[in-house]
């Protein structure tokens, strides 16, 4: 595990039959083109996406909820419940999400997105480009975040970006613990 104020990561922490798994399970989803708040398009992000809920697949939910809550121990932030999961395909070349951050400050249910987790599902091997990282905060080493299985927590309103892919797929799996309002 390495431990950043903005991030913690675990290694390649996911087995390559948990991540041939939640691969599969995601790939049974009905895709949907990748929305920002609001369903709105964004010429920021192109990528497809499929919504993973606790009623088809709990036990993915348990796992992210696993990591987010031993992340929580290191933020010590407020955090109430992990609604779904988007299982995330950059699948075509130029695939990418541009610099965000993970917060919608509009919402007016009173909740934000508190911890972000990123399990990384892809061999690098199998892809080009597609490399996650950081555009306010240190980031982590860019190999280590790149291994299968890798899973990294961090603050949700820290700025982050997937570069475009150049080659092959990327997949990876995103999940957000929320709780009450920022401010």
């Amino acid at each position: 595990m390495r431990k950043h104020p903005a991030w913690i990561m675990w290694e390649a922490e996911l087995t390559d039959e948990q991540c041939d798994y939640i691969i599969a399970s995601g790939q049974t989803l009905e895709p949907q083109k990748a929305r920002t708040f609001k369903d709105q398009d964004d010429p920021n992000r192109k990528t497809q996406v499929r919504w993973i809920h606790d009623d088809k697949f709990p036990e993915i939910l348990e796992v992210v909820d696993k990591y987010a809550r031993e992340a929580n121990k290191h933020f010590r932030l407020h955090i109430t419940e992990l609604p779904y999961l988007q299982y995330t395909e950059y699948k075509d070349i130029g695939h990418f999400y541009g610099d965000h951050h993970d917060v919608d400050w509009d919402r007016d249910d009173g909740l934000h997105r508190k911890i972000s987790v990123v399990i990384q599902l892809s061999d690098p091997k199998d892809y080009e480009g597609g490399e996650f990282s950081f555009m306010t905060t240190e980031n982590p080493d860019s190999e280590a975040v790149k291994k299968r299985g890798t899973i990294i927590a961090f603050v949700s309103y820290y700025d982050h970006a997937v570069s475009p892919i150049t080659e092959g797929s990327r997949n990876s799996l995103v999940g957000w613990y929320e709780g009450p309002r920022w401010c």
